[in-house]
């Protein structure tokens, strides 16, 4: 926490000026942002109002239809964007972004107030999903089933890695162990070198 993850996706997105370094983005690369505070959602409208007014000319059957996919069913559709709970407004623009059909997701934080149902929704739709996904997540089982490389960001810098999240955490305790290994055998050395 604290490192820039956030300011860092939203520096890549063009809403804040970079610190140093620049963000240039390919010729065809359509992005879709997940903001994790939600902001982009309509408090007066409804569900079904809240997707539908972006896309009038989709037939409100299927409307409905990609709705269900992330669960929301039946009098779920008509409830107002305001009383639905931090899940459903997540699982609202995720659905959101579905539609937008958008070739690089940059999702900060998709998980949170997430319950397990919308988290494998969500899982699949991005395994599925055809394009890049740059994502920010403390959620460990999520990372580990929807990336296939790790950057760890830390006051230090940057560090890639290029597996799921079990590799990055094999990878980590690898290089802590030769770390340590190297500082016995400086250790043992310092010792001789003393004893000469």
């Amino acid at each position: 926490n604290g490192v820039g993850k956030s300011t860092l996706l939203k520096t890549i997105l063009g809403r804040i000026p970079a610190i140093r370094g620049t963000a240039e983005l390919g010729t065809g690369v359509d992005i879709g942002y997940y903001d994790q505070e939600q902001a982009s959602l309509h408090d007066k409208k409804t569900v079904l109002a809240e997707l539908w007014d972006d896309h009038p000319t989709t037939p409100e059957a299927d409307i409905r239809s990609i709705l269900g996919s992330f669960l929301f069913t039946g009098e779920d559709v008509d409830k107002l964007v305001h009383n639905l709970s931090g899940g459903d407004k997540a699982r609202l623009l995720l659905t959101k972004l579905a539609l937008r059909h958008d070739n690089f997701l940059i999702l900060d934080e998709p998980t949170n107030h997430l319950d397990i149902d919308s988290r494998e929704v969500l899982e699949q739709a991005l395994n599925e999903f055809d394009g890049t996904i740059l994502f920010v997540s403390h959620d460990r089982y999520f990372i580990n089933q929807v990336s296939t490389s790790v950057v760890e960001i830390s006051q230090e810098g940057s560090t890639l890695f290029l597996g799921d999240y079990d590799y990055f955490t094999n990878k980590k305790q690898e290089q802590a162990e030769i770390a340590e290994l190297e500082l016995q055998e400086q250790q043992a050395a310092d010792t001789t070198s003393v004893r000469s």
